[in-house]
C-alpha cells in the first residue's frame, strides 16, 4: 500500500482480514509510478523520458524517409509524440506542478528549434505562433474537461459514475 504524504513518516500497521498489509514506497498502476512522497512527478519524469525517444525516433524516421513538411511533421508529433506523454492525463494533470509542466514542454520546444532549425533562445510563443500550435498544457487541460464531461454526463449503469 502507498500512503501519500508530504515527508516518510511513521505509519501505524495496517490489516485487511488478518493479514498485514505492507507499505511501500512507490507502486506501478497501469504504467504510471505512484510515489509516495513525490506523487505523479515520478510518473512525469518517466513519461517525459519516453517522449523524448519518441521524438528522437520521429526525427529519425521523418530524415530517413526525407519528410521536410513542417504540417506533417506537426501531425506525426501529434500523433507519435504527444500521445505518449498525455498517457493517463486524466490522472496527472491536476497533479502536478509547473516545473513539471515546463520539463513536458521542453521536448515540444525541441522538435519546433528542429523543425525551424532556429537558435535555442528563440521565444517559445514566436515558434509556437510559427506552426500555429499551442503548448502541450493546453491540450491536456481541454482533454481533462472533456473527460469531467463525460464523467458529469455519465449514468448510474456506467463505472464511471461512480468515479470519484
Amino acid at each position: 500500500m502507498v500512503v501519500f504524504e508530504k515527508c516518510r513518516n511513521a505509519t501505524p500497521e495496517f490489516s485487511y482480514r488478518g493479514t498485514t498489509i505492507e507499505w511501500v514506497q512507490s507502486f506501478r498502476y497501469l504504467g504510471l509510478e505512484l510515489h509516495s512522497t513525490r506523487g505523479m512527478v515520478v510518473a512525469i519524469d518517466k513519461l517525459t523520458v519516453a517522449e523524448k525517444k519518441a521524438l528522437f525516433a520521429l526525427c529519425r524516421r521523418c530524415n530517413d524517409l526525407s519528410i521536410a513538411d513542417p504540417e506533417v511533421m506537426c501531425q506525426l508529433f501529434n500523433s507519435l509524440v504527444r500521445l505518449v506523454l498525455s498517457y493517463a492525463y486524466e490522472v496527472w494533470t491536476g497533479c502536478i506542478g509547473v516545473k513539471e509542466l515546463q520539463q513536458a514542454e521542453q521536448v515540444h520546444r525541441m522538435f519546433m528549434i528542429e523543425i525551424l532549425g532556429v537558435n535555442k533562445t528563440t521565444s517559445t510563443f514566436a515558434m509556437l505562433g510559427e506552426f500555429e500550435r499551442y503548448p502541450l498544457e493546453y491540450f491536456w487541460w481541454q482533454q481533462t474537461l472533456k473527460y469531467y464531461d463525460k464523467r458529469q454526463e455519465s449514468t448510474p449503469d456506467r463505472l464511471l459514475y461512480y468515479a470519484y
